[in-house]
């Protein structure tokens, strides 16, 4: 019985340090500025890299749900897709881990999502430093240049 004990333990362990937010720790969230005369797409990736990424394979199209994830010209968007609702965004960034793809909405309203992911047709990749955003106070804008 001690045994199991210190088994559920270890467990209950394992599953607290797997979630990679304690709730009180996690007071900060990415916000995404458009500030190009374009609407976008964000998607964020989690632990991927760009020179080994295929969109197929990671993650669906985000224009599958445009409330969340485009981003109208002069907005703002706090939803980066990808960052799962338990995922803590300084721990995710702290470790290296948070990428941020920026696609053009026409290009991804009218051109396949295989063609895009194939050509690698995203604007600009985003791969955050703990650095990079606390100096800019959790923000990232793109400007289209």
């Amino acid at each position: 019985m001690k045994r199991i004990n210190i088994l559920v333990v270890i467990f209950t362990w394992l599953l607290c340090t797997a979630n990679t937010c304690n709730k009180e720790d996690c007071r900060k969230k990415i916000i995404f500025v458009n500030n190009s005369s374009k609407d976008i797409y964000i998607e964020g990736g989690v632990n991927m890299y760009p020179d080994t990424l295929n969109f197929n394979l990671w993650f669906p199209n985000p224009n599958r749900n445009p409330q969340y994830y485009r981003v109208k010209s002069g907005e703002s968007n706090n939803n980066i897709a990808g960052m799962r609702k338990r995922d803590c965004p300084e721990k995710m960034v702290e470790q290296g881990r948070v990428f941020i793809y920026v696609f053009d909405a026409e290009v991804l309203e009218t051109i396949p999502w295989d063609t895009i992911g194939k050509y690698y047709m995203v604007l600009q990749t985003y791969h955050p430093s703990i650095e990079d955003m606390e100096s800019s106070n959790w923000t990232i804008t793109y400007t289209g240049e």
